[in-house]
């Protein structure tokens, strides 16, 4: 597992050599755009569980390197709630055509736009694409159509955690490799960057971080499970602890955590797109998890565990009744399904799910099982809660988890 993993990071890096950044898929007509900035949070994880020296030192150069792709490529400057200005980051890519993979259904979106508003419906549409969230009504000025998408006006807070998480991840691998000034060039950069997650992301009135309109400079108080990122990124001083209480009160005074199969990907009951009410989606619920999990808070901790108990017995559930895992889930359903919505159907496999499940899998091992029946019926569906015992997983479901985890990694994945 180690061989491959180091293979497959490998071969993002030498991505990354020849273009400065991992395009949003492995054909010439995605050089567009990005992949989210996950390749040194990949790194790090393998460094931490192998202390493979020769691999740090190969690596560092090129995640410097496509560090300073996002910087130079896809911040803005903007004025903080302090009036001072800050440098932020954003997906905004250079294409402003239908994106090749989906042109009949970019042309069909935009043939109601007049002629000169389709380039930037058009990049707007390419930058959700960058993001992951394709599509939600995150990015909607309406919160309603497509065709009112504004992405590239949003500077979205979980970009801006997971590039704070990156300055973080860096000042660590540095240091280990001995280069202690670029080190200290990244423990200084995070710091300054703290400031801006204060003064540009957090609503002090709410007590959230939330996505930034940088057209007109207000905050877009909705839930979406990216106001949790930082949580996940220790991206706050971690001496103040009433941030990640206030963030998880507001969560849970919204109800986001009651549903039964996990943390819908937002509340937007209406939109059909497959990043809204009801789908939830591995890696968020993975990184809400992780951030809940870290917070040194006990309610905060239970309630992460919950949520990975719903996750993992739900796509125990779906993966016993289909024989598959799959990209997204129902988490309202009286019984689990996959999700529904977007552009195509919901497919099969798939990397992001099976590597979730694995980590839950291994961090809860002491706590998960299955819950007292076998009967998979609607009655079922809510679980009770377990009793503490070595996760009782059957071998077939693990053993398949892990088998496509493996190949699911090589896939450009969207967000994990």
């Amino acid at each position: 597992m180690y061989t491959t993993s180091k293979a497959m990071i490998n071969n993002l890096a030498s991505v990354v050599e020849t273009y400065g950044f991992i395009p949003n898929g492995g054909r010439v007509y995605y050089l567009q755009r990005s992949q989210p900035p996950f390749l040194s949070g990949m790194a790090y994880e393998y460094f931490e569980r192998t202390r493979d020296f020769d691999f740090l030192y190969s690596i560092l150069p090129v995640l410097a390197k496509e560090f300073s792709f996002w910087q130079n490529n896809r911040t803005i400057t903007v004025v903080g709630q302090n009036n001072q200005t800050y440098s932020v980051f954003l997906y905004r890519t250079n294409s402003n055509v239908p994106r090749p993979e989906s042109y009949r259904e970019d042309l069909v979106a935009a043939s109601t736009l007049p002629d000169d508003a389709k380039p930037l419906f058009y990049q707007n549409v390419a930058s959700a694409a960058e993001s992951g969230w394709d599509f939600s009504t995150r990015w909607f000025a309406d919160k309603k159509s497509l065709a009112k998408i504004e992405t590239t006006s949003i500077a979205p807070i979980d970009l801006n955690a997971i590039m704070c998480w990156n300055m973080d991840i860096l000042e660590y691998l540095f240091k280990m490799a001995g280069n202690f000034t670029e080190s200290r060039k990244y423990r200084d950069m995070r710091g300054e960057f703290l400031y801006a997650l204060q003064y540009v992301f957090y609503n002090i009135s709410v007590g959230a971080w939330f996505d930034y309109n940088v057209e007109t400079r207000r905050h877009i108080v909705e839930f979406y499970p990216s106001i949790a990122v930082p949580l996940f990124g220790d991206c706050y001083q971690l001496l103040n602890m009433a941030k990640p209480q206030r963030i998880y009160d507001f969560m849970k005074a919204l109800g986001v955590f009651e549903y039964p199969g996990g943390v819908p990907a937002s509340l937007a009951k209406d939109s059909h797109e497959q990043w809204d009410f009801p789908n939830g989606w591995s890696p968020l619920n993975h990184m809400i998890v992780e951030g809940l999990r870290k917070s040194g808070n006990p309610e905060m901790q239970e309630q992460a565990f919950r949520i990975a108990r719903k996750w993992v017995v739900g796509n125990y559930k779906v993966f016993n009744s289909t024989g598959h895992m799959w990209e997204k889930y129902d988490v309202i359903g009286t019984i689990p399904q996959p999700g529904a919505g977007g552009e195509y159907a919901v497919q099969p496999g798939f990397g992001w799910s099976n590597g979730a499940i694995l980590d839950l899998l291994v961090t809860y091992s002491d706590r998960l099982s299955l819950p007292a029946t076998t009967d998979l019926s609607p009655s079922a569906t809510n679980t009770p809660e377990p009793t503490t015992s070595d996760c009782n997983f059957p071998f077939p479901f693990k053993i398949n988890v892990v088998i496509s985890a493996v190949i699911g990694i090589a896939m450009y994945a969207r967000v994990l």
